[in-house]
């Protein structure tokens, strides 16, 4: 999920009256993989404990916009070092800033203190070397490497025309992962999402797509999906009442990132709130869907290895409407008797990283035509889960058309909608055939795919107060 924190923009240059130069746009490098391995075998090779583990995690991300007055434009550099150790049957984790060699030397003996405090267990061993590299794509792109502000506005002008606005933001990472056990691996990949509105509200068409490079977003294609998504003008209407909702894929995305961190994420079944303990194996969806995490499907942002260093296969979340297995890391997949499904997301935590939630056969028209009486939801915002057992959540919705005749048609105010994703999963008329995706919350280790879909009602639906 992009970070949305405030940020203040750069104080201008007042002393001088001149522009300052192209070389003060240049973004700045992260540190070369090659450096960052010799640092952490140097690390291990003078760790005391039984086993240790580091994982370097090093990222830049900016994000700016053309014609919207409030984006928080920024640019941000972080760089976290997360070092496991093992003494004994006692495990402990430390997590620092700090990449200098005494400070990476000091962060194993706070894990190490962590480790003599913590319960013995029996945990697994670390997983060895040799695994196998997953033949993959360039994930990093060099246009996206070179990106600034400047350029970055650039872009978003030429493809826009006078009503419409855009924000884009890009994310240039690396992750690189080594243990005693001899596993050493590394990758840098870059993403790149861009939010695009066409028109103005309430009537606005609104799009929002990521990939891993410039040329795979198609800009130029997110615009016109924008432009297509514009409703005729005309007054806010009230929400009709058992009818159809239509979600559009950037809505659906929230749904899916609802279901990953409350039921399918490690943290969900180790605080006992997923659902997934009392209904994993039984159908609790309908048929038609499909929840699946890939690592290699080119068409999201693909990733190797998880932040243990164990090669991605594809996992079946949810297959046929019945849900199969949550997110696991080695140790808890340990502590609960279940299979490690390669999620690690460092330390001893796991969560879907690549998630798909499986298309079906229907384009944004053909949806249209099934919804027509209900509403088109553009997007979400303010989503919550209260009640993780039962699913229970509550979103304002956002960018709300009303469905006649087969198009979109009438603005209609923003909703406040409160259901249970359990019913709402289980009451679906029709899937569409188009994956849009959204990066994962650090900006570049994954991200969430899905569809459009129609709902047969909701729950809980009514109009919101002002915003």
């Amino acid at each position: 999920m992009p970070d949305r924190r405030p940020s203040r923009p750069a104080a201008p240059n007042r002393r001088s009256g001149r522009r300052r130069s192209g070389r003060a746009e240049a973004e700045p490098r992260l540190r070369s993989l090659g450096q960052v391995r010799e640092e952490l075998g140097a690390a291990l090779d003078r760790s005391p404990a039984d086993e240790t583990e580091i994982l370097w995690l090093e990222s830049r991300r900016g994000r700016t916009g053309y014609r919207v007055s409030d984006v928080d434009s920024y640019r941000r550099r972080s760089r976290q070092v997360t070092l496991r150790v093992r003494e004994g049957r006692r495990s402990g984790i430390h997590r620092t800033g700090g990449v200098r060699s005494g400070e990476l030397d000091g962060a194993v003996r706070l894990a190490l203190a962590a480790a003599r405090a913590a319960p013995a267990e029996s945990l697994p061993l670390l997983p060895e070397g040799n695994q196998p590299e997953a033949p993959s794509a360039a994930l990093s792109d060099p246009a996206l490497e070179r990106l600034h502000a400047k350029a970055a506005r650039r872009l978003l002008r030429e493809a826009l025309r006078a009503d419409e606005a855009a924000i884009i933001e890009w994310t240039i990472g690396q992750a690189a992962i080594a243990n005693n056990r001899e596993l050493a691996r590394g990758e840098r990949a870059s993403s790149v999402m861009v939010e695009v509105r066409s028109g103005a509200d309430p009537g606005a068409g609104f799009a929002r797509h990521a990939a891993r490079s410039l040329d795979s977003l198609q800009l130029a294609r997110l615009v016109e999906t924008a432009r297509e998504r514009r409703a005729p003008e005309g007054t806010a209407a009230t929400p009709p009442s058992g009818a159809p909702v239509l979600l559009a894929p950037e809505a659906t995305i929230e749904l899916v990132e609802l279901l990953n961190l409350h039921a399918f994420s490690s943290r969900a079944i180790l605080e006992q709130e997923s659902f997934l303990l009392q209904h994993t194996g039984v159908q609790v969806f309908d048929r038609r869907l499909k929840l699946a995490d890939d690592a290699r499907r080119e068409s999201g942002l693909p990733f190797p290895f998880d932040l243990e260093g164990v090669s991605k296969t594809p996992v079946e979340l949810v297959s046929a409407g019945v849900p199969r297995t949550p997110a696991l890391d080695t140790a808890t997949a340990a502590r609960v008797g279940l299979s490690p499904t390669c999620h690690c997301t460092g330390g001893e935590e796991a969560y879907p990283l690549n998630t798909f939630l499986q298309p079906g056969e229907h384009s944004e028209r053909e949806l249209f035509r099934i919804a027509d009486g209900g509403v088109w939801v553009s997007r979400l915002d303010q989503v919550e889960c209260f009640d993780p057992a039962r699913m229970r959540v509550r979103a304002r919705a956002r960018g709300v058309r009303r469905l006649r005749g087969g198009r979109l048609a009438e603005p209609v105010i923003d909703l406040v909608w409160e259901d249970s994703l359990l019913r709402v999963f289980s009451n679906l008329l029709a899937t569409g055939d188009t994956l849009f995706c959204r990066p994962s919350r650090d900006g570049f280790l994954g991200g969430t795919s899905a569809p459009a879909l129609a709902v047969a009602d909701v729950d809980g639906l009514t109009a919101a107060g002002s915003a």
